[in-house]
């Protein structure tokens, strides 16, 4: 299941970011995932849940949004969503398309808390 290492490099990233930025709690982490990723959004939030006590809490939430395939054609430059699996241009037929979104697993934002948030105070 190569959700889980995807996970454990994500909590990592996102270590790595706290350590930099600094905060007491990371209350949310917020990843955006392509139909093309190769994630399996069940899996993925399955192995987040076990794992993220390990490095954070676990009041630590992911939210995990699915991106849709976007491809555009390199011959008409129409831009377009792939629907099932169908790289051909609905405009002109041609399947020479290249993708420009929904290949990626990307870390789109990070919520850290300090002690103050908690008790109500702002930083």
């Amino acid at each position: 299941m190569h959700e889980r290492s995807l996970v454990q490099n994500l909590l990592k990233q996102v270590r790595q970011i706290v350590e930099a930025q600094g905060g007491d709690r990371v209350s949310e982490i917020c990843v955006q995932a392509g139909d093309l990723s190769g994630v399996e959004p069940l899996l993925f939030a399955a192995a987040f849940e076990e794992m993220v006590v390990d490095v954070f809490s676990a009041e630590c939430q992911l939210k995990l949004d699915l991106v849709p395939v976007t491809a555009v054609c390199t011959h008409c430059q129409h831009e377009f969503e792939v629907l099932d699996f169908q790289f051909h241009c609905p405009e002109c037929g041609t399947g020479t398309v290249d993708v420009i979104q929904g290949d990626d697993l990307q870390l789109i934002s990070i919520t850290l808390e300090t002690i103050d948030s908690r008790e109500g105070v702002s930083s």
